[in-house]
């Protein structure tokens, strides 16, 4: 199951998997291998007796090492309340690494159901990446929402900055615009890749519509204060890699706890003389 605040207030996971090619296409295969992710996760309020969790597929293919379009499928529960939606994405990049300009798209769409109730369930996002040098780069987003009887855009301004090889920061700010979110969300996070271990740590605090963070299924609530943080510890080998995260997020009065389980296989031959 994606995680709502790093799906949501940081920079597309597309826009960083494209890397630009350093040889000729036709002298070898550059493409990184495809990438099929299983994950399941479990999910604990503090202030009730609920219980719920979720299980997610997606596949990502990469056409070129410029150009990725991946699938995917996700489902959610809270108690009787469920959620389910497909999701289609896509990516194309071009440039030098200090240019490097990354144009993206996705769209999230399926229906929900809380006790009877039926719901829809729709996001598309269209986000720009821009580097300006080869250790720092800007993120506009816009994403709009119509979530049960939660509308809205939510655009979003990101910063990004590569300290080393092992070591990314990013920043971020998004606040709605029109309908009825009532979100504004200041956001940050830090990536470190290891010899032995991957760590990720981030977090977001301000004012968010818990539709648009996925609280619980068919959940209409207003926006209130709002604060979330996360931890994940990953370990990458050879033909794939796997994380576990740990979520917390409190929002209109209601504390979450999330931990999911995460599976990535590479899958093709790449790096290769035809």
């Amino acid at each position: 199951m994606r995680l709502p605040l790093a799906a949501l207030c940081l920079s597309s996971v597309i826009a960083y998997t494209l890397v630009p090619a350093r040889v000729l296409a036709a002298e070898i295969d550059a493409r990184p291998p495809d990438r099929l992710t299983l994950s399941g996760s479990r999910s604990t309020f503090q202030d009730t007796d609920d219980e719920g969790g979720g299980g997610s597929v997606s596949y990502l293919h990469y056409f070129t090492p410029n150009v990725i379009f991946g699938i995917g499928g996700d489902h959610q529960f809270v108690e009787d309340a469920k959620l389910t939606y497909g999701s289609l994405r896509g990516a194309m990049g071009w440039g030098e690494p200090a240019s490097r300009t990354t144009l993206s798209a996705e769209a999230l769409y399926g229906d929900g159901d809380d006790n009877g109730r039926k719901f829809d369930y729709a996001v598309g996002v269209l986000a720009l990446s821009q580097s300006f040098t080869t250790k720092f780069s800007v993120q506009l987003e816009t994403r709009e929402i119509d979530i049960d009887t939660s509308q809205g855009n939510l655009p979003k301004l990101g910063l990004s900055y590569v300290w080393s090889p092992h070591f990314v920061t990013q920043v971020g700010y998004a606040h709605s615009v029109g309908g009825n979110l009532g979100t504004e969300l200041f956001t940050g996070r830090m990536d470190y890749y290891g010899k032995h271990m991957n760590l990720m740590l981030g977090g977001a605090a301000g004012r968010a519509n818990p539709a648009v963070l996925v609280l619980q299924p068919g959940v209409v609530l207003p926006a209130s204060n709002s604060k979330q943080g996360f931890l994940g510890i990953g370990k990458s080998f050879r033909h794939g890699e796997v994380m576990l995260m740990g979520d917390y997020l409190e929002v209109s009065g209601s504390e979450k706890v999330t931990a999911t389980l995460s599976f990535t296989a590479y899958l093709g031959s790449r790096g290769r003389a035809p």
